[in-house]
């Protein structure tokens, strides 16, 4: 035993040897040392988790609550995402997929390319509506071409998400469609919401850190709220600066709708301008920002959903549509 008893008729004290009090010196060292690598592995394992860079924020407001599926060409990968498996990073489900049969983005009418861009589903379709042997057990169609193709003038139509029969493989390529198995598509219809849940296509789906994935959500976040506060404000000068000179919300260009904003400055004594949480999604310099907006003024009052569709020029974020439609 390492230690030395030293005895009288009143106390016995125990005096530890030098060797002793190195051991434990080491141990406290050595345990420290376990306690920092720990918080280290757990640091390095929250930094592993990967965000999809595509989809930003998606709301959890129930009015426009939605999901977004998320179709990696380069990786043949469809991934399904709602608000609670975007908050840690993870897909709920992930499923092999086929795309067109030609390589690249989609341009033209019959081009047998894939589209890349932010679409909506739109509309439920099964045999005998659609032949079988063609599009398998289901179907849904999507808004390709939409805003920012047609901008681009790009042509063609009929991009869909569909299955296709079980003999089939998935790697003869498409006309354009993203192409799933039978078992696959029957899987994700119960949380494809009609004309709300968002197919993004992309060439690839750039998986960042949770740093990098909340510095950019963080960037689009104070666009918004910056573009919201200068309108409630009704700093005109500020407020346009958020549009694009390509604007284009028919009748409006840039130009008149400056005019009518001033317009309604000089006519309403104030502006509240509220808005939900959006869905917030991106690809190819491409925005949409899509909310919940309160209006009210002295003399007037609505509510609706907007829909921005928003550039990325240079550093700085610009609208070049806005949409409207009443709740």
């Amino acid at each position: 035993m390492s230690e030395i008893q030293c005895t009288n008729h009143l106390t016995t004290i125990t005096l530890f040897r030098p060797d002793m009090m190195s051991f434990l010196s080491n141990f406290l060292s050595f345990f420290l040392i376990l306690a920092a690598a720990a918080t280290g592995f757990t640091q390095q394992a929250q930094d592993e988790v990967m965000f999809p860079i595509q989809i930003i924020n998606l709301s959890r407001d129930e009015r426009i609550s939605t999901n977004a599926l998320l179709a990696d060409k380069a990786k043949r990968q469809l991934s399904l995402m709602d608000s609670d498996s975007l908050s840690k990073g993870m897909p709920k489900v992930q499923y092999t997929i086929d795309i067109g049969k030609k390589s690249g983005e989609k341009k033209k009418r019959d081009d047998r390319r894939t589209p890349e861009g932010i679409y909506i589903l739109l509309e439920k379709k099964m045999p005998p509506e659609i032949p079988f042997e063609t599009y398998g057990s289901m179907a849904f169609t999507t808004n390709y071409p939409n805003y920012f193709d047609k901008y681009e003038n790009k042509t063609g139509s009929g991009i869909w998400l569909h299955s296709v029969p079980d003999k089939v493989p998935l790697t003869r390529g498409s006309r354009g469609c993203v192409v799933l198995r039978n078992d696959d598509i029957k899987n994700i219809q119960p949380s494809i919401l009609l004309n709300k849940t968002f197919l993004v296509i992309d060439s690839e789906v750039n998986w960042v850190s949770k740093t990098e994935y909340e510095k950019e959500k963080q960037y689009a976040m104070n666009w918004f709220d910056q573009w919201r506060s200068t309108w409630e404000k009704q700093d005109l000068d500020s407020y346009i600066q958020n549009y694009s000179d390509r604007f284009s919300s028919p009748p409006f260009n840039k130009k008149t709708w400056l005019a009518h904003k001033q317009k309604l400055k000089d006519r309403y004594s104030y502006v509240k301008v509220s808005v939900s949480e959006p869905n917030i999604l991106q690809t190819r310099k491409q925005y949409i920002v899509q909310f919940v907006q309160s209006y009210e003024s002295d003399q007037h009052k609505d509510i609706g959903i907007k829909t921005l569709y928003v550039l990325k020029e240079g550093n700085t974020l610009k609208i070049q549509r806005e949409d409207w439609a009443p709740l």
